[in-house]
């Protein structure tokens, strides 16, 4: 019987996790503050020292200017990622012509290592939003695109030939059939695509751009102003769960309950 009982006895083992996670997190910072005491101030600031230095760049005007770059070559492209690889992923999945026809770009883009792409961005768009933009959608299109394919191909044929008995048009076989079939896939790569797109555009902006948060980690590197790097650090890492744990991990949830068969 599955239900609130369910629930009840799963209670005590969620919160054992979430105890032994804040365990581990203590140890990072633990190994983080002995890692800093032992390289010295030039190389590596200590958790303390880079929390102190929070307040004062969130204070400042550049802080805004930078992140809001960010942010937003963040949300278009892995929005532009996300929607390229679902378009063509469900495509393909109708398609084994075009899915052989994709396999070797896709193939290609997974293997190639993202500095390489930054490097060939710099050269075609120049520095700025733009170069960004592109690295983003262009690396973030397989994963999406992966998972796209192999939830078509676990569509159940019934149901496909159902909706063509039915006549229902794209639309209708959209929201009734393949979105609902291809929700719990998606979700998983849609958290990969955000949390992998943060780290591809901070480290597109590192290596060539003149604004954002890369940008200015660049710059506290070339300073060797370490309290300020690692603040960057938290911040980028704030950005991070703020992604996976208040929107992306709650949706997960909701769906699972959504989804998981209720018994008498």
């Amino acid at each position: 019987m599955s239900g609130p009982s369910s629930s009840r006895l799963n209670a005590p083992v969620l919160r054992t996790s979430r105890a032994w996670s804040v365990a581990g997190v203590l140890l990072l910072v633990l190994a983080w503050h002995l890692a800093a005491r032992q390289l010295g101030p030039l190389l590596m600031a200590t958790p303390w020292e880079a929390l102190r230095v929070i307040g004062p760049l969130v204070r400042s005007p550049q802080f805004f200017a930078n992140a809001g770059v960010s942010l937003m070559r963040i949300g278009v492209g892995v929005l532009a990622g996300a929607s390229l690889g679902f378009t063509l992923g469900m495509l393909a999945g109708h398609s084994a012509r075009l899915r052989g026809l994709i396999e070797p770009l896709r193939w290609l883009l997974m293997a190639m290592p993202p500095v390489v792409v930054v490097v060939l961005a710099m050269l075609w768009f120049g520095l700025g939003s733009s170069m960004v933009i592109f690295i983003t959608t262009l690396m973030m299109a397989p994963g999406m695109y992966v998972n796209t394919v192999k939830g078509m191909l676990h569509v159940d044929r019934k149901l496909i030939e159902m909706t063509q008995v039915y006549r229902y048009g794209a639309w209708l076989r959209l929201r009734h059939l393949y979105l609902p079939a291809l929700s719990a896939p998606l979700l998983a790569a849609l958290l990969i695509a955000a949390c992998g797109g943060v780290r591809l555009v901070v480290m597109a902006e590192v290596l060539g751009a003149e604004n954002g948060v890369g940008y200015a980690l660049a710059n506290a590197r070339g300073t060797f102003d370490t309290a300020e790097l690692y603040a960057w650090v938290l911040l980028i890492l704030g950005l991070v769960a703020l992604l996976e744990f208040v929107f992306l991990q709650p949706l997960q949830r909701r769906l699972g309950r959504w989804m998981e068969p209720s018994h008498a």
